[in-house]
């Protein structure tokens, strides 16, 4: 096999969002099907059909690779400078071109855990092993578990528990990183729904060893265009630009982006309003129904506990489905357990739904 060694016992990365996928497996209609795996913006979202046809009129031309609109957006959106992002295909991306740019064999990766598995399973391609640490060490500020790592990624608010750092917190990582020749990834893919106050994203040039990522898809609530873009240092983000693909964001996608951005300021406050109301909404329904636990969180997504009702992760979500409901079986978290499932935070009537499958499942137990 031509494939390098340390690829061959790579596993797929378990996600959200298989509604294509299971609705196919069960013979079912995607629209019977409510899927509350995948953490987007409830609130009404913003038609890009303008901008589509607008920019469907230069598809017969090469995005311009510098991406200035996209990076001026960007850049506004996020309080930089344009020379501070380095666009991607996603956060995602920016995960891989990191890894590439910065990972070697045998290089250590920490990573907090519970989180999201991209961290790992990019990293990985490049030959780095992994140290799991909790992330509740980073909590009780027991930094000393990163020591002699490479690079250590906090996703902030973390996925899947929804659990936010201030900006003091992770600075303060930062820093202690910085004293130890450690790269910090610091990715915010959802803090706009969650608190933007919290964004480290103006101090990258105060900061050699850090690199924000951000994600539109969240936010606004796009996951067909796939967007996102990292922000660090000029000098880093320069490198970034030249090492990453040539014209990775198509130029539809781009406008969108930056028209997104452009416009962000009074949708996304109303959206965080909303988020936080439903998400409260529902941790007070679930409180009344027997053996379920919502656990606190600040973003548009939080964990529930099902222990209590004698069922692991995956045999509930197989309840949930039954009852028509998607929900993300948190056992592919490592340091989480089994007794887990990840919910997102939807419409108001969708979130009703939700409410009345749990009760139905919980009472059938």
């Amino acid at each position: 096999m031509f494939v390098r060694e340390e690829l061959q016992q790579l596993m797929p990365c378990a996600h959200g969002g298989r509604l294509h996928e299971i609705a196919e497996q069960k013979g079912l209609k995607e629209k019977d099907l409510l899927d509350f795996s995948v953490n987007v913006n409830p609130y009404l979202p913003m038609d890009p059909k303008e901008i589509v046809l607008d920019a469907l009129a230069r598809v017969t031309e090469y995005p311009d690779n510098r991406y200035d609109h996209f990076r001026e957006s960007a850049a506004r959106f996020t309080g930089v400078r344009k020379e501070n992002i380095v666009p991607g295909n996603g956060s995602t991306e920016i995960i891989r071109l990191f890894a590439e740019a910065a990972i070697a064999k045998g290089d250590i990766v920490a990573v907090p855990c519970p989180t999201f598995g991209e961290y790992e399973q990019q990293c990985r391609l490049f030959g780095a092993h992994m140290r799991y640490v909790k992330f509740s060490d980073l909590l009780d500020r027991e930094y000393w578990h990163l020591d002699g790592s490479k690079a250590v990624f906090i996703c902030n608010p973390n996925n899947p528990d929804g659990r936010l750092l201030s900006k003091e917190h992770v600075l303060e990582i930062a820093d202690y990183c910085n004293s130890k020749g450690i790269i910090t990834v610091v990715d915010e893919a959802f803090i706009d729904l969650s608190d933007p106050g919290q964004s480290v994203t103006r101090l990258v040039e105060k900061y050699d060893n850090m690199l924000v990522l951000r994600s539109l898809t969240k936010c606004f609530a796009i996951p067909g265009f796939r967007l996102g873009f990292g922000v660090m240092n000029a000098r880093d983000a320069e490198l970034f630009n030249i090492v990453r693909l040539t014209w990775n964001i198509d130029s539809v996608a781009a406008e969108v982006g930056a028209h997104y951005m452009d416009v962000a300021g009074p949708y996304l406050d109303v959206s965080r309003a909303y988020v936080r109301r439903e998400r409260e909404r529902i941790a007070e329904g679930v409180s009344g129904i027997r053996g379920l636990r919502a656990l606190p969180a600040s973003a548009n997504y939080f964990l529930l506990d099902v222990g209590g009702l004698g069922m692991t992760a995956g045999e509930f979500a197989g309840k949930m489905l039954e009852q028509k409901i998607l929900v993300r079986d948190c056992a592919s978290f490592k340091m989480l357990g089994d007794a887990y499932v990840r919910l997102a935070v939807r419409t108001h009537e969708e979130n009703e739904r939700l409410l009345k499958a749990l009760k139905t499942v919980a009472e059938s137990s």
